[in-house]
């Protein structure tokens, strides 16, 4: 019986199953879907196969394992292995929210364990013996998942190519706040692109902060592109192990000569930190933190195996789903019915399901997502077809944090208190973010909601106030505060069919969608240009202070 996904996305939705077998044989694994939407889109469905193709050929205690991929009535679909753990990026939230920041030796083993993964992939040989150099191109502490057993898997090689091919003209996949220099510039990436990204991810464990906490994706682009020195460790915090700092700066060399040469060589260089400082850093540790920190979590989680395993709900764990959709937002189950979601494409492909023992079961603790479910009430012997239930979207989740904390949100004109806050009330489209805290400057934000059920993770840096310059005052001798003035830009989002690279006057402000980028307030003449489809025309447009324009244009 088909209940409830576990996480859906713009790309893909994941469900968890149960494989079942002879003489009692069952498995928790996890389906990954297309969603409709992009099965029609070659570009997708490329992505969706390349992650099984590459995946499937890997092997490894530190890559996600990819058991089979399959196509119904239409659909793609890959079974895999089922991960019980949280992403880096939670973890380390939820770690210092809870006033249990990650230890420094456990965040070097866990990039030292992805290292250990990256670099197998990056040295995988084909059937015929020749290296395939697959490079990720998207790590992140999104794609690095701690697992409660105490391990780390490296998962989505969506966009994973061959060191070999290049990326397409104006496609630039992966995520802006985790790509290396050459790679933001659009070209040619090797392993080392790999490395770079993961130095930024242990950074930002260490640290404790973003890299680039204050900027929106151009911005970062740009930033990481250029020549800038980038920020050191210590300076976001001043006890940074030198040790542990010289690693994180070695790998985030901005030329690929002088970085670590490959992820081995960066692996190699965490476990001597961690031999040398005889730091505890082992999977018991690293399954006892997060135990630690997701203690609750664990405990519905359970239950909720429990429940699904024996294809049923009782009393006691349908009131521990309750509890925990209560924990986060969603409406209990009660007395009103049940919530379930649509059924994988086509009556054949759950038939088939079915018929390989795939059982779809109720995990929806993983991913934080809250779904009421019915009791079942027919034998265990007639769960034949899936249930088809009028589907209920779970709502989008909206998490702000500032730094510092404790600053004042307002979300399209309406307090909503202090931060950190998590908001899943909000509709689906753009909304506008506010922060003020005393004695600092205040910052804007504009996120997007996309998708139901998605997780969308923000966090604002405040900057201190400037001090007021002093002038004399003739009158009584005394100096007078100078207030400061400053010109307030707006922000563009600008959106082409096709694509195109956006110039304002000689600057290269990107190639589209531009997201929110900044720009002085006034009107503009932007020119905008698609070589490979014969396109050059001009807008014009209108910032306004303080605002964001949005322009859609097709071509």
């Amino acid at each position: 019986m088909l209940l409830t996904p576990l996480a859906q996305g713009g790309m893909a939705e994941i469900w968890l199953a149960r494989q079942s077998g002879l003489s009692g044989f069952e498995k928790l694994v996890a389906i990954k879907r297309m969603t409709g939407a992009l099965e029609a889109e070659s570009e997708y469905v490329e992505m969706f196969l390349t992650e099984a193709r590459l995946a499937a050929q890997l092997n490894h205690p530190n890559v996600v394992q990819i058991y089979e991929l399959g196509e119904q009535a239409g659909s793609l679909y890959i079974v895999m292995e089922y991960l019980d753990g949280e992403n880096l990026s939670v973890t380390r939230r939820k770690g210092q929210k809870h006033g249990l920041p990650l230890p420094d030796a456990l965040s070097a083993r866990y990039i030292a364990w992805a290292a250990d993964g990256l670099h197998y992939a990056h040295t995988r040989t084909g059937l015929d013996g020749k290296p395939l150099h697959i490079v990720h191109r998207d790590v992140s502490p999104h794609n690095l998942i701690a697992t409660m057993d105490g391990g780390l898997k490296v998962v989505d090689f969506g966009i994973a190519k061959l060191a070999s091919q290049h990326t397409t003209s104006g496609k630039l996949k992966g995520k802006f706040a985790y790509m290396a220099p050459e790679q933001a510039r659009g070209e040619q990436v090797d392993a080392r692109s790999d490395v770079f990204a993961l130095g930024i991810c242990l950074f930002e464990l260490v640290t404790r902060t973003r890299l680039f906490p204050n900027l929106e994706d151009v911005q970062i682009l740009s930033a990481l592109s250029g020549a800038d020195r980038l920020p050191r460790p210590s300076e976001r915090r001043d006890d940074v192990p030198k040790g542990l700092e010289a690693v994180i700066r070695k790998a985030m060399e901005r030329k690929r000569e002088a970085r670590f040469q490959s992820a081995r060589e960066l692996h190699d260089a965490l476990e001597e930190w961690l031999r040398t400082t005889g730091a505890s850093a082992t999977s018991t540790d690293a399954s006892e933190y997060l135990r630690t920190v997701f203690a609750r979590r664990v405990h519905e989680r359970r239950e909720l195996i429990e429940a699904a395993m024996r294809a049923d709900l009782t009393p006691h764990s349908a009131k521990s789903f309750d509890q925990l959709a209560r924990i986060h937002g969603k409406e209990p189950s009660g007395s009103s019915g049940a919530r379930s979601i649509p059924p994988l494409p086509g009556p054949s492909l759950g038939t088939k399901l079915v018929r390989a023992g795939l059982v779809v079961a109720v995990l929806a603790a993983a991913v934080g997502i809250g779904v009421a479910l019915a009791p079942r009430e027919e034998p265990r012997a007639q769960l034949v077809q899936p249930a088809v239930v009028e589907p209920a979207p779970a709502p989008a989740v909206l998490v702000v944090d500032t730094v510092p904390t404790g600053a004042a949100l307002v979300v399209d004109g309406s307090p909503r208190g202090m931060t950190p806050l998590t908001m899943d009330d909000l509709p689906l489209g753009p909304h506008r973010l506010d922060a003020t805290l005393a004695g600092h400057q205040p910052a804007q934000r504009l996120v997007t909601l996309a998708h139901p059920g998605e997780r969308v993770s923000v966090e604002i840096a405040l900057v201190p106030a400037p001090v007021a310059a002093a002038e004399p005052d003739a009158g009584a001798g005394k100096p007078k505060p100078r207030p400061v003035v400053e010109a307030a830009p707006g922000k563009l989002t600008l959106k082409t069919d096709p694509w195109t690279t956006v110039y304002l006057g000689k600057r290269n402000l990107g190639d589209t969608p531009l997201l929110n980028v900044l720009l002085p307030a006034g009107r503009h003449v932007l020119r905008l240009v698609n070589p490979e489809k014969k396109i050059e025309s001009t807008i014009e447009v209108e910032i306004a202070p303080n605002e964001t324009t949005v322009k859609r244009l097709s071509l």
